[in-house]
């Protein structure tokens, strides 16, 4: 926990190391590295910072000098809410915040009852972000004016749930201040079923616990299908023509899959994910200074 940078309120509303050993205890072993995986490849994908600080002049042809200053926000925050049950989901969002260079860093729960001891928090452990605090809606709120306040916070807000959504408007509001980051929405899933697709589907059932699961291409009952699975008319042109913010195709299949997606997974990727733009610069500001060569 970052020590006396946020509120005492806050800091006595954080979850107890008792939910964090009761959370990863519950965790078997094959979920735990899926999680251990994604925190691997969005690592790669989204970092590390060479220098989270720095500074580059450029003398330009036009007659000026620019000089642009990099350097971390003072404070990220991952907002979630009841909606986001995905635990690949949840560390993919707080590993680019690890890597930031950002100096306060936590998670927070917007939840009304008891702190959850499920595998969103054990993840977040794993990833190494266990500053979390346990809010209801007007306590998040709270804590969203003290960021206002700081002014030199990031806010990202994971899941679809109303409370949420009163945040997003709330810290909108306040912009620039804050900079905001919200993921597309992930509520279907489409997934190519057919020859040379193996899908590990209790794996595609924990990643996606509240998203409908649309399968093409089957011919024939497929056996452990998610429970919010449903097999669909058609193959690959009726699956890229769906709208899915996440597509799962085999391999020869991702160039065209990347034209109708944003995020597209081949067999071996049940249970990873990534979200495409956020990565360790969201995290920084920037300030520019002009000068005239000629003086």
């Amino acid at each position: 926990m970052s020590q006396g940078y946020f509120p005492r309120w806050a800091e006595e509303l954080a979850v107890p190391d008792e939910a964090f050993a009761r959370a990863y205890a519950a965790l078997d072993g094959t979920r735990r590295a899926w999680i251990k995986k994604t925190i691997a490849q969005v690592h790669a994908l989204a970092g590390p910072m060479a220098d989270p600080l720095g500074e580059h002049g450029v003398i330009h042809r036009q007659g000026f000098a620019s000089r642009l200053r990099v350097a971390p926000r003072d404070c990220a925050v991952l907002f979630l809410d009841d909606s986001c049950a995905s635990a690949p989901q949840a560390v993919a969002a707080a590993v680019p915040m690890l890597l930031s260079g950002v100096p306060n860093l936590c998670a927070v729960r917007v939840h009304a009852g008891p702190p959850a001891a499920d595998d969103v928090l054990a993840a977040l452990e794993l990833a190494g972000l266990e500053t979390v605090f346990h809010l209801d809606e007007a306590q998040a709120r709270q804590f969203m004016t003290f960021l206002v306040n700081g002014g030199s916070a990031v806010a990202l807000f994971l899941g679809q749930g109303q409370a949420l959504d009163g945040l997003r408007t709330a810290a909108g509001y306040a912009a620039p201040p804050l900079r905001l980051w919200r993921p597309f929405a992930v509520e279907r899933v489409g997934v190519l079923a057919g020859p040379g697709c193996n899908w590990d589907w209790p794996t595609l059932a924990w990643v996606h616990a509240c998203a409908t699961v649309d399968v093409y291409g089957a011919r024939t009952a497929i056996p452990g299908l998610p429970p919010g699975g449903r097999r669909r008319p058609g193959g690959l042109r009726a699956l890229l023509a769906g709208g899915y913010p996440v597509l799962y195709v085999p391999e020869d299949a991702l160039p065209q899959a990347l034209e109708a997606t944003p995020l597209a997974l081949a067999p071996g990727q049940e249970g990873c994910w990534a979200w495409p733009g956020l990565d360790a610069w969201l995290f920084h500001g920037q300030s520019l200074a002009l000068s005239d060569c000629s003086r």
